[in-house]
């Protein structure tokens, strides 16, 4: 017998001890005062009553009456103390009382017993939902997996074991050992193809199971939607096996942590669907965009060129060195749009991220001044940096492609005679970069479309100038691949303003948003 149930033994014997001793003063103290010897029953029974109340034990209510009911019987008729009147029938009486205590005191059990049955389902009832609402409240599968065994452990007092997939895939399982012998035993090849039995029946295997009742663990399927999303084992090698209202109150567990699954499975899928939605509107804006800002030039030097071959003779000298400008200026525009278009490439395909390092600010900008004076010196450009020296993360490469790209398009859609500014400034964890121009501005579609690939500004003038739809595209890209912002809008003053964002520490992550 173990010392709790000895200790409430003792504890029990003491309260019954107790309350019949002051139940017995008490009828002695009101039968003197009142002389109603019918007192003495009213003290025995509610004697009784308090002792099956406050005992832990079926039976105390039991010993209680039989003792309440003797210690009467002694006072009544042997006692001279209470100088009761003897009667005929006080046996029947006394008999009556003592069957009527029996039956209180059982029903009061009866009744502590449901009472605690209801208090353990409410308690198990609400840690059910805590278990649930944490469950759901948990992004990734081994947060989940973990929590699910500590729950588990918690519950069974066992080591456990979780596997997402089947042991014959090579998944490892994730383990929660109370000693190290247990994990030994649980990654065997006999308790792994039990494990791999459960997942392929879908149903529980392992001791104390019609199959594979020899193994150390018990293996109960996840299930959902009738798919399995796992299986946990529970080590029950040398330890009392689960009782029926643990097995029932385990199952409902392992039933929360598999809609915990589902919800995380489904949700990695839409994540996964928008990832591939947003990489597909990605490739199809840069495919309208290159066939677009490629096939203009390209049909500028066709058309030079046939002129120069189908017209030798008639066009002058002039006009012809004309023509081979026009195709020149082309052949340039074409090859800074394979440069762009080389600059996306370094970005990863499917990783959608750069490798950054802590590059100077100043020597990037001035790179990217330097590239632009020298396609168009007679450019006005107004730039102004941090006095503090700042080192950025960032690829040096492409964040030069970038601001040539706007600057670019400020000096082409502004025009030539406008003011380009490029102010840089630092604000708490990034630096931010203004590309402005004192120009007609964007339209208001411009603003929702400029950076999707083609600009309808564009079209407009696609005679004057080769689109913007594919170079700011391409800047977007670059820039989120950082984990910074970009965006365009117009100035109160007049002209257009972009403003892009890199950030100093981390940032990363790509998101490609509308």
């Amino acid at each position: 017998m173990s010392k709790t149930k000895i200790s409430i033994i003792i504890s029990d014997i003491l309260k019954i001890i107790l309350t019949l001793l002051v139940s017995a003063i008490l009828s002695v103290v009101v039968t003197r005062q009142t002389g109603e010897y019918s007192n003495v029953y009213i003290f025995y029974i509610l004697s009784i009553i308090v002792i099956s109340k406050i005992t832990e034990s079926y039976f105390s209510g039991f010993v209680a009456s039989f003792l309440g009911i003797a210690v009467v019987y002694y006072y009544i008729f042997f006692s001279s103390l209470l100088s009761l009147p003897y009667k005929h029938g006080y046996h029947v009486t006394l008999n009556g009382m003592f069957f009527i205590c029996i039956i209180i005191s059982a029903i009061t059990a009866s009744l502590k017993k449901h009472i605690k049955e209801t208090e353990e389902r409410e308690e198990k009832t609400v840690k059910l939902n805590e278990i649930g609402r944490k469950l759901l409240s948990l992004n990734g599968i081994q947060d989940i997996e973990k929590l699910a065994l500590e729950y588990v452990s918690s519950l069974t007092g066992c080591s456990c074991i979780f596997y997402i997939r089947s042991p014959q895939s090579g998944e490892q399982g994730m383990i929660y050992s109370l000693a190290p012998k247990h994990e030994t035993i649980m990654c065997s090849s006999h308790e792994r193809f039990v494990a791999h039995w459960v997942f392929e029946n879908k149903k529980a295997a392992g001791f104390h199971t019609d199959f594979g009742n020899e193994s150390s663990c018990t293996y109960l399927p996840l299930i959902s939607h009738e798919r399995i999303l796992g299986v946990i084992g529970i080590f029950q090698l040398g330890q009392k096996p689960l009782d029926k209202n643990t097995l029932d109150y385990l199952k409902l567990i392992i039933s929360q942590a598999a809609i915990a699954l589902e919800r995380q499975y489904l949700a990695d899928s839409a994540q996964n669907m928008l990832v591939e939605t947003e990489k597909e509107k990605m490739r199809g804006n840069l495919l309208r965009a290159i066939s677009h800002d490629l096939r203009t030039p390209l049909t500028g030097m066709i058309g030079a060129s046939e002129t120069i071959m189908n017209n030798k003779e008639q066009l002058s000298a002039k006009e012809q060195d004309k023509l081979i400008k026009y195709i020149y200026e082309d052949s340039n525009w074409l090859l800074h749009m394979v440069e762009n278009l080389l600059s996306v490439t370094r970005i990863k395909d499917g990783e959608s991220c750069v490798n950054k390092s802590p590059e100077p600010l100043e020597e990037v900008v001035t790179a990217a001044i330097g590239r632009l004076r020298k396609r168009y010196p007679k450019a006005n450009l107004q730039v102004r940096i941090p006095e503090e020296f700042l080192m950025v993360p960032m690829d040096a490469t492409l964040i030069m492609q970038v601001l040539f790209n706007l600057l670019e398009n400020g000096v082409k859609y502004a025009g030539k005679s406008a003011m380009i500014s490029l102010i840089v400034t630092k604000r708490e964890n990034e630096v931010v970069f203004k590309v402005s121009d004192n120009g007609k501005g964007l339209t208001f579609h411009d603003n929702d479309t400029v950076f999707e690939g083609i600009s309808p500004t564009t079209a407009h003038n696609s005679d004057s100038v080769k689109g913007i739809g594919i170079g700011l595209s391409i800047c977007k890209t670059i820039i989120m691949a950082h984990g910074g912002t970009i965006n365009a809008q117009n100035q109160l003053s007049g002209g257009a303003l972009f403003t892009f964002t890199l950030p100093l520490e981390g940032g990363n992550t790509f998101e490609q948003k509308d």
